[in-house]
């Protein structure tokens, strides 16, 4: 029974970390559990790396995920109203909504960011939206939004649904965000290779000679 145990706990980790190295499937399964606590509108989630650029990027809209590459873009790069590398500390790591703050009005998706009014297939009514950026000394590493129709907005049970949910997604995204903006392992010289396979393998003899002592001592039926 121990044995089993132990095999189960192993299988779990690997799929763990099968999933949270999948960065782009996080960013989605982020996107569909938003939009499943407010089925209507555009859910949108992204990273963004080191260098300032975005790198997973996920959207549906009613529930159905979007294929981004059929999605129309602006034609002049989005001017952010928020500093990414600077974001104010009220509004780092919690669900906030912009336009009922007071961040900004509606006319800045007419002016200046009409790509929620083009995600949403609406370029005359601007929406309303909530949002989490999860920041890391102020640095903004990934955002995860919901635009509706502005003229319907959302109701307490939806804003508070949204809000539990995106706090539960938080340590994921920012996961995501961070395996992503990792740098690649250095290559390593022929030499610098033969050292490391050499103590690879003294570390799996190692660990077959703890394995074998482990279950000569397990008398319990494995199977």
């Amino acid at each position: 029974m121990a044995d089993r145990l132990l095999r189960d706990r192993v299988v779990e980790a690997v799929r763990a970390a099968d999933l949270l190295s999948d960065t782009g499937s996080v960013v989605s399964l982020a996107v569909e559990a938003l939009s499943a606590a407010c089925p209507h509108g555009v859910a949108l989630a992204f990273t963004r790396r080191g260098d300032g650029g975005f790198g997973s990027v996920a959207a549906s809209r009613e529930g159905q995920m979007l294929r981004l590459e059929s999605v129309p873009r602006p034609q002049a790069p989005v001017r952010w109203v928020v500093k990414l590398d600077h974001v104010p500390d009220w509004q780092q790591n919690r669900w906030v909504e912009p336009i009922r703050s007071g961040v900004h009005g509606k006319d800045y998706f007419l002016r200046v960011n009409p790509l929620p009014m083009m995600l949403m297939g609406d370029m005359r009514n601007p929406p309303d939206y909530g949002r989490i950026m999860l920041c890391r000394d102020g640095r903004m590493l990934a955002w995860l939004g919901l635009y509706v129709d502005g003229r319907r907005g959302f109701s307490e049970r939806e804003q508070a649904e949204l809000a539990r949910v995106a706090t539960e997604l938080a340590a994921p995204l920012r996961l995501a965000a961070v395996l992503e903006s990792s740098p690649a392992p250095p290559r390593l010289s022929p030499r610098q290779t033969e050292i490391m396979m050499l103590g690879r393998q003294r570390h799996d003899q190692q660990t077959d000679r703890q394995g074998t002592r482990y279950l000569a001592g397990n008398r319990e039926d494995p199977a």
